[in-house]
């Protein structure tokens, strides 16, 4: 068969190339596009009445950065020629004042604790404990009438026993009858509740209003909750299972928020995080007093990372329970901007670089705060909340600088964020059917990848999607068995393993394909991870759109690097923008934008049509989605769930892209054979199958 792809005629060869060159071209229109949307911002901003009248601090800026980015530029031509590129990157990430030195390190943090990660039983998935243990909960009201009633109705539907339940409110001088309606809810649900407790206070903020009522209770767990939000039913025995059988080194649980789920990072594996959102968040109440709860300088926004900080300051660890759920209606709609959580965000960013960054870090909130006052009004009042921020900041700059202390955790900060920030923040979720149809995914794999394929298993494990089956084949041999069988008994979830004779990618996927039972299929290779969110949004993109055939999503591309000793290190993640493309069966037969586990697709379309192509073994993906998109439609969500990884040494890296680029002519070749065969066989009502 490559032998007769070798003899094609001249017009096939022709039509490679250019497929190659449309491909290329694509992407410099793609990059001409961007370019021309960059420069209008630009002469939007600089034409605004905010950027000449900052005009005289940002001169100020530019002269006291200057004699450094002079030495700077000095340093490294002269270093150039004596060090590897690789350090010669890692100094200009260092001195750049929009990226931290810290983010590598704390995402690589997460990496070593998934590497050791080998429980008896696997936390994201706890039994219940013998007897559910008391329980604070922690609310702060501020003219919040119009959402307490759906709150306390929804507590009081937990499974959770409510009698274990000490409820504490704090309010802070609501004018809008807050507690006229506390009181008579007091009066319909105190009874339920081990205790019912309504307090009045002066507003000093969010984390203060929490530490005066958490200070009211002395349970072992402490859960802290907005009140614009509602719990499903089974939110409490979920969160508080996970925390009954978890490590005492854990510090809190994260509840996950819909219908827009936060978009910080978490491990697929492990569930860990770098902080965790406090809109409803479960706290041990032992780490809580070790750190002396929230600091009361920050009055909204930001808290709740600053606390997390402080737990791995002390060598604490945080949790996200993705399993867990509250709806929370913090958005009148998608991408809204609050004026309180744009100006506590900027202080809160600002105020943990004092406290946590290093003294580069620091030194950019100066950079940065001067572009933020020359940047357009994204509000009205935008501007002059900046401006009283910064004072703020000034005030409580040396204080926070007083409390730094030395650590070993490694504080991410990344510009105007705190962390990394999974795209596709405002993807709503909605709420989950009854009927939940049978999803397989379907993992390839091939001895001495033990590691990276107990990872892909938990991944899939971990998913919020209850009706899961996961099959995993091996090419060539049965040495992943003992890796299969161990992970499966930490997690509790059956797997299918399914050993087969050496036949290549292609063929191991059909093999897999063939034993598949579920009615969607996904591909998860060995060394992927998916987010515990990843099934469930690509099925509910399916509901949204029933005419879909497949639904794919956004996915995060990490390098990797094997250690010697065993596990890995990553490098920061990147989102190609050639990914984030809507459906266009046109385009996808010049390129492959969506990698093989970002897919879910109906099994009836292997059933028609066929799988793997097991001629071919680079880029088999492209072509098996090329055969599915012939008179389909795929539903498209921007949203980051799973990950893929490269190796992280370019010589490896680049002989893999050569690879793929040896094998695209042919490949784009059969493409076009392929798909003119399917669309001649439909036009004469022939079933198009075996391709």
């Amino acid at each position: 068969m490559h032998e007769g792809l070798r003899d094609e005629s001249s017009i096939e060869q022709l039509r490679s190339r250019n497929a190659v060159l449309q491909r290329e071209l694509d992407e410099l229109r793609a990059e001409n596009d961007t370019l021309r949307s960059d420069s209008a911002l630009l002469k939007t901003m600089l034409s605004s009445r905010a950027w000449r009248a900052t005009q005289p601090l940002r001169s100020a800026v530019r002269f006291t950065r200057g004699g450094f980015q002079a030495a700077r530029s000095l340093a490294l031509r002269m270093l150039k020629r004596s060090l590897p590129a690789a350090v010669q990157q890692r100094l200009r990430d260092a001195i750049n004042p929009n990226a931290s030195s810290a983010n590598e390190a704390a995402w690589n943090a997460l990496v070593e604790r998934r590497c050791a990660f080998a429980p008896v039983v696997d936390p994201a998935r706890a039994p219940a404990p013998w007897e559910w243990p008391d329980l604070d909960l922690s609310l702060v009201t501020f003219n919040s009438r119009g959402w307490l009633r759906r709150l306390l109705e929804s507590v009081a539907e937990q499974d959770y026993p409510l009698a274990k339940i000490n409820m504490c409110v704090g309010d802070h001088g609501a004018v809008d009858g807050t507690l006229i309606e506390l009181d008579g809810l007091r009066a319909e649900f105190g009874g339920r509740f081990a205790r019912f407790e309504v307090l009045t206070r002066p507003n000093r903020g969010f984390g203060a209003g929490h530490n005066v009522g958490i200070g009211t209770g002395n349970s072992r767990f402490c859960l802290v909750s907005n009140v614009d939000l509602t719990f499903e039913k089974d939110s409490l025995t979920k969160v508080v299972a996970m925390a009954c059988d978890d490590d005492e080194d854990v510090a809190c649980w994260e509840l996950r928020q819909k219908p827009y789920e936060h978009p910080k990072f978490y491990d697929p594996v492990t569930w860990e995080t770098n902080w965790c959102s406090h809109a409803c968040v479960l706290l041990r109440r032992s780490a809580f007093d070790l750190v002396g709860g929230y600091d009361e300088t920050i009055f909204m926004y930001g808290e709740d990372v600053e606390l997390s900080y402080r737990f791995r300051e002390r060598g604490l660890r945080l949790r996200y329970c993705p399993s867990a759920v509250v709806w929370h209606f913090a958005y009148g709609h998608a991408y809204q901007v609050k004026a309180l959580q744009f100006s506590g965000s900027v202080f809160a960013n600002f105020y943990l670089r004092l406290r946590y960054g290093t003294w580069t870090e620091i030194a950019s909130i100066l950079p940065l705060a001067a572009q933020l006052l020359g940047s357009p009004a994204i509000y009205d009042g935008s501007s002059r909340d900046v401006r009283r921020t910064l004072l703020r900041l000034l005030r409580a700059a040396p204080s926070a600088i007083a409390r730094r202390q030395k650590s070993s955790a490694a504080f991410p900060c990344r510009t105007y964020d705190y962390d990394l920030v999974r795209e596709g923040a405002f993807v709503a979720a909605k709420p989950e059917p009854a009927d939940q149809p049978l999803v397989s995914v379907v993992t390839r794999t091939i001895a001495g990848r033990g590691d990276l394929l107990a990872h892909a298993i938990l991944s899939v494990a971990h998913q919020t999607y209850p009706n899961v089956h996961h099959i995993v084949v091996e090419d060539g041999g049965e040495a992943q068995r003992e890796v299969v069988d161990r992970t499966a008994k930490m997690t509790r979830m059956p797997v299918t393993y399914l050993p087969v004779p050496k036949m290549g990618r292609s063929g191991a996927g059909n093999a897999g394909l063939a034993v598949a039972t579920g009615e969607y299929v996904v591909f998860l290779d060995d060394d992927d991870l998916l987010f515990a969110d990843h099934v469930s949004t690509l099925m509910q993109a399916l509901r949204d759109e029933p005419e879909s055939v497949a639904a794919y999503s956004l996915a995060w591309e990490v390098p990797i690097e094997p250690r010697p000793g065993g596990g890995y290190a990553e490098r920061l993640p990147l989102l190609h923008p050639s990914m984030q493309q809507h459906f266009d069966s046109v385009l996808l037969r010049r390129k492959n934008y969506i990698p093989i586990q970002a897919m879910l697709f109906k099994k009836s379309l292997y059933l028609e049509r066929g799988g793997f192509d097991t001629e071919i073994e680079h880029l088999e993906d492209w072509n098996l989605w090329n055969k599915y998109a012939v008179g389909n439609t795929f539903s498209y969500v921007p949203k980051v769930t799973s990950i893929f990884r490269i190796p992280s040494d370019r010589t490896l890296a680049a002989a893999r892209q050569q690879e793929f680029d040896m094998a695209y002519p042919s490949v784009a070749s059969r493409n076009g054979t392929m798909i003119r065969t399917i669309e001649e066989r439909s036009r004469k009502g022939a079933s198009p199958v075996d391709f």
